[in-house]
């Protein structure tokens, strides 16, 4: 079941695969679970993937 975590503050959305990981997230990064609004999504909230690709450029890291 996904889940969407919203900031009561800030109103910044994250969405996750399960509520475990929402959680998890509130209590670690987010400030803990009493800042955040827990909704269950349905599949209808995630947009569907078209068929095109999209190129996405890649850097190399190390100098030559």
């Amino acid at each position: 079941m996904a889940v969407k975590i919203t900031h009561l503050t800030n109103g910044q959305q994250v969405r996750f695969a399960n509520a475990d990981g929402a959680r998890r997230y509130a209590e670690i990064i987010g400030g803990g679970v009493d800042k955040w609004r827990f909704t269950v999504v349905g599949a209808h909230e995630f947009p569907e993937l078209s068929g095109r690709v999209v190129n996405v450029p890649v850097w190399r890291m190390t100098s030559r």
